[in-house]
């Protein structure tokens, strides 16, 4: 019996259940106890608690829509590698999505307006979102999405999940969208809970220094002063230091800040932050665009300490704090290591490693 035939017949159980008034989360004969515990809705709750979660771990949707914006290459390496740090350090699960059906606090719904099992929001401790541009949600999937963080969910945005309510032609007006065929609307209280709205890449990818705004955060202690780094560094507007902690910025001291398509012509970059929405915990990293980028060690350690800060497996004093500035030399961070796994494996492609 496979796994999908074992949760049918389970789900039939449950359903032969309720017409007897059985409480199935006790022996299947017993009757179901007085008050508002009992009963068969009880039983489902305690089949899906057992059935959606592993004891001692967090459960984490990995979000990453792109059906509309360009295909990031990193995207399925990104998701791969934090799937891994949560499977080898045992803290969380993950669990995949490229579609956008998980969204929402009411339950999953199939094709046909069916209901299904499967994990919706009430199932997650967090989100690690890495979307792409248009991204497509109900009005009651946007309201879910905020109400779930407000309440205490974390969400972790990488790279591109900057771009994911904005549309593909962003700066054009309406009326030049409209001429090349598309229209989408804007989201501004997602700008608004993750902390700040993308303009643009004006440098394109670049090797250029970032700096540890915050050596405190359990995401950055372990970093140098000043590191360099290769990746494309995005451009954000609508960001306030007062609103958040900026943990990594850029150093833009050496970039030319009057070409052509850079927006702010200040020294301040920020590159990753954390604070609040509600009581939910938002951190933001906006490196990530190369798919090498995710294989150097610190890279990927940035972003699991966010993790286990996001899904409250430990805290910190998220604070606003002025610019920080650092004299320290850029230093270049050690390089990935070789690939791990099976000697079958690393070998295949008859590379000596």
């Amino acid at each position: 019996m496979n796994r999908r035939q074992m949760i049918s017949r389970a789900m039939a159980t449950l359903g032969a259940g309720a017409a007897m008034g059985l409480n199935l989360s006790g022996p299947a004969a017993a009757k179901p106890p007085a008050g508002p515990a009992g009963g068969t809705a009880a039983g489902r709750a305690a089949f899906m608690q057992r059935y959606m979660r592993r004891p001692g771990r967090k459960n984490l949707l990995a979000w990453a829509p792109a059906k509309n914006g360009v295909q990031h290459n990193s995207i399925s390496h990104a998701i791969s590698v934090l799937e891994r740090l949560g499977y080898v350090s045992g803290l969380y699960d993950t669990y995949i999505h490229t579609d956008s059906q998980p969204i929402t606090l009411h339950g999953m719904l199939g094709s046909y307006g069916q209901q299904v099992m499967g994990r919706d929001l009430n199932n997650y401790d967090a989100i690690v979102c890495i979307g792409v541009r248009e991204v497509y949600l109900t009005e009651r999937q946007r309201a879910d999405l905020l109400q779930f963080i407000r309440n205490g969910g974390g969400f972790l945005g990488v790279h591109a999940a900057s771009t994911m309510f904005l549309p593909w032609h962003f700066g054009k007006s309406r009326d030049e969208e409209a001429a090349c065929g598309r229209t989408f609307e804007p989201w501004p209280e997602f700008n608004e809970m993750l902390g700040a709205e993308f303009v643009e890449h004006p440098y394109g990818v670049i090797e250029a220094p970032v700096i540890v705004d915050d050596p405190r955060f359990p995401a950055t202690r372990f970093l140098p002063p000043k590191f360099n780094l290769r990746d494309e560094m995005y451009e954000f507007k609508r960001f306030s230091r007062e609103r958040m902690d900026v943990v990594l910025r850029l150093d833009s001291s050496r970039l030319d800040l009057q070409r052509a398509g850079v927006t702010d012509r200040t020294a301040d970059w920020p590159l990753a932050w954390a604070k609040s929405y509600g009581r939910g915990r938002v951190f933001y990293c906006a490196l990530g665009h190369s798919r090498v980028t995710w294989d150097v060690p610190d890279i990927q350690r940035i972003y699991f300490e966010a993790l286990k800060w996001t899904l409250r497996l430990e805290d910190a004093d998220v604070a606003p704090h002025p610019l920080r500035e650092v004299a320290a030399a850029a230093v270049d961070l050690p390089p990935a290591p070789p690939p791990a796994g099976p000697e079958w494996a690393v070998h295949a492609g008859g590379k000596s490693v």
